[in-house]
C-alpha cells in the first residue's frame, strides 16, 4: 500500500468549500473531496500543535499525561511500525515544532521524537533575512501576539509565492513522489505550518476577500478577547487568513496534481487533515488559546476543535460523506490497518475502515478534545541526557477546558468552579445558546461517559478527582 498523509496547520474545517463555506476559494481541496470520503465529525484530541501530532503518531491521547512534550523514546510511532514492516518512510515538513522544543529552548536539537521511524526526512523552511534598521510596522505593536513578529512584515510581504513554506514543502513532496512512486509500499508524511499566522499572503489573495483596505494590518494577532480590534480590522484579519487558506489550497492542489499525473489515485491511500482551527472573533475571541490570562482558560468550541478530514482510498465511492466520530488516534489505527500492519492492542484509537465498509456505524461514543489538566508547557532538563519532565500537579491559577461531544450534543467542561456549557449542534451549530440548565440530564450523561473515557485511557487518580462532579 502507498500511504500519503498531508497536514495543514491551523486550517479551519469550515473555511473549506466542501464543508459548506461559500466565500473562500478552495477549488483544489473541493475537487479532491468530490472523489474522496469527507468526514463531517472529525475532532482534535490533545490540543494544540504538538499534542495533536503525538496523538496521531502514537495512537495514544497525551493531554492527560504530558501535553506539549516530545514523544518518549520508548513509545513506538506508526512510522516506526511501518518501517519495521518493510515500508519506505519519508517526512517532508516546514513545521519547526516537530524538530525542536517550545520557545526555542532546544533549538537545533532534534529530540522531539517525530523523525524516528523515517528513513528519509527533510525540513524545507529556509531562514528569512533579518530586517535592517528601523522597520515601519503595519499596526500598533500591542495588537501582536509577539511584537517582534511585526518587524518581519516587509520581509514577509516581499516574498514571491514560490518562497512560502507551503509552496516549498509541496514542491519537495512532489519531487519525492516522482522519485519513489514506483515503490510497492511507502509512507509519505507531509506537514506544512501554513496557514498558521503570521498571515502575509500575496496581495492578489488578500484582494479576493477585502480589496482596498487601508487600515491597520493585524497579521499575527494577540491571542485575547477580540475587543482590542475594530470590526474593520477583524474583517481584514479574516481576509488575511482566508488568503493563506487559498494559498494552501493552490499548493496542496499542486501536489495532488502530481499524484494524478503519477497514477496514484486509485493506487494509494491519501489523507488530508489539520490539527485545530482559530477564533476570528467568534465567541468574542481571537486566537486558539490564552496564555496572557491563564486564569480565564478558553473553551474549545467548534471553530477550534472540529477539524477537516478527507480520505481518498482506492476502493471507496466518490464523494462519500461519513458521520462517524473520528479523532487523530483513530487515524493511527486506520493507517496501520491500511498497511496490513497489526494494530497494537493498547492503542486508544480504532480503525475507521469498518465504518467505511459499513460493518459498523460508529467506532466511538464520544470525541474528547482537551489541552490537558491546564495549559502549561513542560519543563526541560538538558545534559547529561536530554529528558523531559512534566508538571502535573493541579494548579488553581490555570483553568482547563475539555470538550466532549457525541456528534449531536457538546459539553464544554472545566475544572471545578467553572460553569459547564451544553450545546445542541443541529439547532445551534455556532454554539451561541448554552442550554445546560434545561438539559441537565443530557450533560450528566455526557459527563459520565467522559469520566469513564478518562479512566479507560489511564488518567491518574489525582486528575480524575478534578473531574468527578458536574
Amino acid at each position: 500500500m502507498k500511504i500519503i498523509v498531508i497536514i495543514s496547520d491551523t486550517l479551519r474545517w469550515d473555511f473549506l468549500g466542501c464543508y459548506g463555506n461559500q466565500w473562500i476559494h478552495t477549488p483544489n481541496l473541493d475537487k479532491f473531496a468530490e472523489r474522496s470520503v469527507i468526514f463531517d465529525k472529525a475532532y482534535a484530541g490533545s490540543f494544540p500543535t504538538i499534542p495533536h501530532r503525538v496523538d496521531l503518531f502514537t495512537g495514544h491521547y497525551c493531554f492527560h499525561t504530558r501535553g506539549w512534550a516530545p514523544i518518549p523514546p520508548e513509545e513506538e510511532t506508526f512510522p516506526e511500525l511501518l518501517s519495521k514492516a518493510g515500508y519506505y518512510t519519508a517526512m517532508i515538513t516546514d513545521t519547526a515544532h516537530l524538530l525542536r522544543g517550545p520557545y526555542d529552548i532546544l533549538r537545533n536539537v532534534n529530540n522531539m521524537g517525530f523523525i524516528k521511524g523515517f528513513q528519509y526526512w527533510e525540513y524545507t523552511r529556509k531562514p528569512l533575512p533579518k530586517s535592517q534598521g528601523d522597520v515601519k510596522v503595519p499596526c500598533s505593536l500591542d495588537k501582536f501576539r509577539f511584537p517582534k513578529t511585526a518587524k518581519m512584515y516587509p520581509i514577509l510581504a516581499e516574498r514571491s509565492e514560490d518562497e512560502y513554506p507551503c509552496a516549498e514543502t509541496m514542491r519537495k513532496a512532489a519531487e519525492w513522489l516522482e522519485n519513489n512512486h514506483d515503490r510497492d509500499n511507502f509512507l509519505l508524511y507531509v506537514d506544512t505550518f501554513d496557514p498558521h499566522e503570521p498571515w502575509v499572503p500575496p496581495k492578489k489573495y488578500v484582494d479576493l476577500y477585502d480589496p482596498g483596505y487601508e487600515g491597520e494590518i493585524v497579521f499575527a494577532p494577540r491571542y485575547d478577547y477580540s475587543d482590542y480590534l475594530t470590526e474593520a480590522e477583524l474583517k481584514h484579519m479574516r481576509a488575511l487568513y482566508a488568503g493563506m487558506v487559498t494559498l494552501v489550497d493552490k499548493w496542496v492542489g499542486f501536489l495532488l496534481d502530481e499524484m494524478e499525473d503519477l497514477g496514484l489515485f486509485g493506487d494509494a491511500a491519501i489523507i488530508f487533515t489539520s490539527d485545530h482551527g482559530f477564533y476570528h472573533g467568534e465567541h468574542g475571541r481571537v486566537g486558539k488559546h490564552t496564555v496572557l490570562k491563564p486564569e480565564d482558560g478558553w473553551p474549545l468550541y467548534e471553530e477550534v476543535n472540529h477539524i477537516p478530514l478527507i480520505m481518498n482510498l482506492p476502493d471507496m465511492p466518490k464523494g462519500k460523506r461519513c458521520n462517524a466520530l473520528v479523532q487523530p488516534v483513530d487515524l493511527t489505527a486506520t493507517i496501520l490497518n491500511l498497511a496490513g500492519v497489526p494494530i497494537p492492542k493498547n492503542l486508544h484509537g480504532q480503525s475507521i475502515l469498518p465504518v467505511l465498509y459499513e460493518e459498523k456505524e460508529q467506532i466511538r461514543e464520544i470525541a474528547v478534545s482537551s489541552g490537558g489538566p491546564f495549559f502549561q508547557y513542560p519543563q526541560f532538563k538538558l545534559p547529561p541526557h536530554i529528558k523531559h519532565q512534566f508538571v502535573l500537579s493541579p494548579d488553581p491559577k490555570y483553568v482547563s477546558y475539555s470538550t466532549i461531544t457525541d456528534g449531536e450534543w457538546t459539553l464544554i467542561y472545566a475544572t471545578e468552579g467553572i460553569p459547564a456549557e451544553l450545546y445542541h449542534l443541529p439547532s445551534d451549530p455556532r454554539q451561541e445558546n448554552n442550554i445546560i440548565s434545561e438539559n441537565l440530564e443530557v450533560a450528566k450523561n455526557l459527563h459520565e461517559k467522559f469520566y469513564n473515557f478518562l479512566k479507560n485511557i489511564g488518567t491518574s487518580e489525582e486528575l480524575l478527582k478534578l473531574r468527578r462532579k458536574l
